[in-house]
């Protein structure tokens, strides 16, 4: 049994590459606000509920992008004290 932990980097710039696209790929299907002379309580409410839904996705989009961008820093981290500790190894 090794003890090494190596990382395999090409399966995970591949998963990062999937989530980065399918955020960027994920549209909204909610109608669009309504805007006319109706002056209904229902329409008053669904263009609230309209605005807090984009805010929120809004909110995920960017949420999503700031972890997928501290996980590309983790695995370039790893990757640098991976080659650092090879290098050590082979100076020693």
């Amino acid at each position: 049994m090794s003890t090494e932990i190596k990382l395999q980097h090409a399966p995970v710039e591949k998963g990062i590459a999937e989530m980065r696209s399918s955020i960027e790929a994920m549209d909204s299907s909610f109608a669009s606000e309504i805007d006319s002379d109706n002056k209904l309580d229902m329409v008053d409410a669904f263009n609230e509920i309209k605005l807090e839904y984009d805010e929120l996705l809004s909110q995920f989009e960017a949420l999503f992008l700031r972890n997928v961008q501290a996980t590309e820093e983790a695995v370039a981290n790893i990757r640098e004290t991976e080659q650092k500790v090879a290098s050590d190894m082979k100076v020693k």
